[in-house]
C-alpha cells in the first residue's frame, strides 16, 4: 500500500474551483517536418510505457480517497490503465507561431486532470512552422502531471528518463548518468476495507499526539528567533492586481536569456542565475505595474520553493519542498542595487532552509487531519472569506533546472524547455525558471482578467532582461 504524504494530500484536498494543482512542461524538438514528428510520436509512445513500468510505476496509479476524508488518500494501481488514453496528438492551429502555441498550451494547462484515472497527460503538437527562434517543422510535447505525484525535481528525472544524450534509439539514456535512484517500491495494491478504515481509526488517535510532539520540538525555534534573515519573512505584503480570485482560463508566455550572458553576470557580480532571474521578474513587475499606475510602495513578495531532499531521496515520488518568502525589491529603481538586495535575501533563506526547520514543517503538515484541510478550503471559498485574508505573497517564482546536456528523443534534438506551475487562491501569477544548455527561460502563467493577452507583460520581461544583461 502507498498512502499520500501530508504535502501530497494537501495538493489533492486543497484543489479549489478554477485552481487545479498540476504542473506542465512544454518541450520543443527539431523534427524537420511531419516525418520527424511521426518518428518522435512513435518513439515516445513505445518508450514511455516501458519507463512507466520500470521506473515510474506511480504513473499507472489512480487515487483512492476515503469518504468524508477520514484519512489521507492512497495511490492504487489502475487495473484499466492504458497509456494510449494519456498520449494524444494534434496539429498547431492556423498561424503556427508563438501566439498559436501559447494559446493551445494555455488551454491544455487550464483543463483539470481526470481524478478517476492516473493524473498525467501528454500531447504531441506538430507543425511549429513560424516560431521565432525555432526551426520550421519543429514539434512540441506538452506534459501535464499532478503535483501530488511528484515535485519539479522528480518531474525532471522523469523527463530525463525518455531522452538520450545522442541521436538514435541506441544512444545511452541521460537518466543513466544521474545519481542512483532509491529502490523502486512497486507495492501499489489497494488496501482492504479493514486496512483502510483501521488505519484511519489509528491515525485519528496517533495524529494529535504526533502533532503536539512536533509543535513542542518547533517551539524553542519559534520563541527564540535568532536568524536575522528571518526578519524579512515579516515584511509587509502589498496587494497587487494579481492577488484577486482566479478565473478558469490561463494565459502564458516567456522570455529567453542567453546562457553565456548569464554566466558573465554570475561571475562579475557574484550572484546566482536564480538571483538574476528573480531580478528580471522584479524589473518586469515594476515596469508593468508602473505603466498601469498600480505599483505599490512596498516591495512585492515572491514565494520561492526550496528543495529539502536529504541524501538518497533524489528521484523519489511526492513533494520534498519547503518555501521561502523573497522580497523582490520592486521599490528599487536601480537594477544593480535590486539584484544585490535579492542575492542577499536568497542566500540567507537557503541557508536557513538547511537547518532542519523545513523538515519539521513538513511533518507538521503531515499530521493535520485531511478533513480539516477540505473543510477549511470549502468554507473559505463558499463564505467569500478567502478574499478577506491578508495577502502573504504576490507571485511565485520556482527554479526547475532543465537537462544540462544535449538531449534527444529518437533522432530529434530537444531545443527548448518551458515549465509552468499551478496558480493559488488570490495568487494569479506564477513564474518558472527553466534551462537548456544554451539559454534559460522565464515562463509565466496567469489569467486574462489579471494580465490581458500577456503581450504587455512579456514585453516587460524582455525589457527587464535587456536592462539586466547590461550590468
Amino acid at each position: 500500500m502507498r498512502q499520500l504524504g501530508g504535502i501530497d494530500n494537501l495538493m489533492i484536498e486543497g484543489e479549489l474551483p478554477n485552481i487545479p494543482m498540476h504542473m506542465s512542461a512544454l518541450m520543443i524538438y527539431d523534427t524537420g517536418g511531419k516525418r520527424g514528428a511521426n518518428r518522435l510520436f512513435k518513439a515516445f509512445s513505445e518508450h514511455f510505457e516501458t519507463i512507466v513500468n520500470e521506473h515510474f510505476p506511480i504513473l499507472r496509479c489512480r487515487l483512492e480517497e476515503l469518504p468524508l476524508d477520514l484519512d489521507k488518500a492512497y495511490w492504487v494501481e489502475d487495473s484499466h490503465f492504458n497509456a494510449a488514453y494519456h498520449i494524444t496528438r494534434v496539429a498547431l492551429p492556423s498561424g503556427r507561431n508563438w501566439a498559436s502555441l501559447y494559446s493551445l498550451f494555455a488551454q491544455f494547462h487550464a483543463l483539470p486532470l481526470d481524478r478517476k484515472r492516473p493524473l498525467w497527460q501528454v500531447t504531441l503538437v506538430e507543425g511549429l512552422d513560424n516560431l521565432e527562434g525555432i526551426p520550421g517543422g519543429s514539434t512540441a510535447l506538452f506534459l501535464k502531471i499532478h503535483h501530488a505525484m511528484m515535485d519539479g525535481k522528480s518531474a525532471l528525472r522523469l523527463v530525463s528518463s525518455f531522452h538520450t544524450n545522442g541521436p538514435g534509439l541506441d544512444a545511452p539514456l541521460i537518466a543513466d548518468t544521474l545519481p542512483a535512484e532509491p529502490p523502486i517500491d512497486k507495492d501499489f495494491k489497494a488496501p482492504t476495507w479493514w486496512e483502510k478504515y483501521g488505519r484511519a481509526w489509528w491515525h485519528s488517535i496517533e495524529r494529535p499526539i504526533d502533532l503536539a510532539g512536533t509543535v513542542l520540538k518547533m517551539l524553542p525555534g519559534m520563541l527564540h528567533q535568532d536568524d536575522p534573515g528571518e526578519s524579512t519573512a515579516h515584511s509587509p505584503t502589498p496587494n497587487a492586481r494579481f492577488n484577486r480570485p482566479v478565473a478558469a482560463d490561463r494565459v502564458v508566455g516567456h522570455v529567453r536569456m542567453d546562457m553565456g550572458q548569464l554566466r558573465k553576470l554570475e561571475k562579475k557580480l557574484g550572484v546566482s542565475i536564480n538571483d538574476i532571474a528573480l531580478c528580471v521578474v522584479a524589473g518586469a513587475l515594476r515596469e508593468y505595474l508602473l505603466g498601469l499606475g498600480e505599483l505599490p510602495g512596498d516591495d512585492l513578495q515572491a514565494l520561492m520553493p526550496i528543495d529539502v531532499r536529504r541524501k538518497g531521496e533524489d528521484g523519489s515520488i511526492g513533494n520534498h519542498v519547503t518555501v521561502a518568502k523573497i522580497a523582490l525589491g520592486t521599490s528599487i529603481k536601480d537594477t544593480r542595487q535590486r539584484l544585490l538586495a535579492i542575492h542577499s535575501t536568497t542566500t540567507t533563506k537557503k541557508q536557513h532552509s538547511k537547518k532542519g526547520g523545513a523538515h519539521a514543517l513538513l511533518h507538521l503538515v503531515d499530521e493535520i487531519h485531511p478533513a480539516i484541510i477540505l473543510w477549511l478550503g470549502q468554507w473559505l471559498v463558499s463564505s467569500g472569506r478567502i478574499e478577506e485574508l491578508p495577502q502573504t505573497v504576490n507571485t511565485a517564482v520556482t527554479n526547475v533546472p532543465g537537462i544540462s546536456s544535449k538531449a534527444y528523443l529518437a533522432d530529434a534534438e530537444l531545443i527548448d524547455y518551458l515549465g509552468f506551475g499551478p496558480l493559488a487562491p488570490n495568487m494569479g501569477l506564477f513564474h518558472t525558471v527553466s534551462s537548456t544548455t544554451d539559454h534559460v527561460n522565464i515562463s509565466f502563467l496567469s489569467t486574462a482578467e489579471l494580465i490581458g493577452d500577456g503581450l504587455a507583460y512579456r514585453s516587460a520581461l524582455v525589457e527587464s532582461w535587456n536592462a539586466t544583461k547590461k550590468l
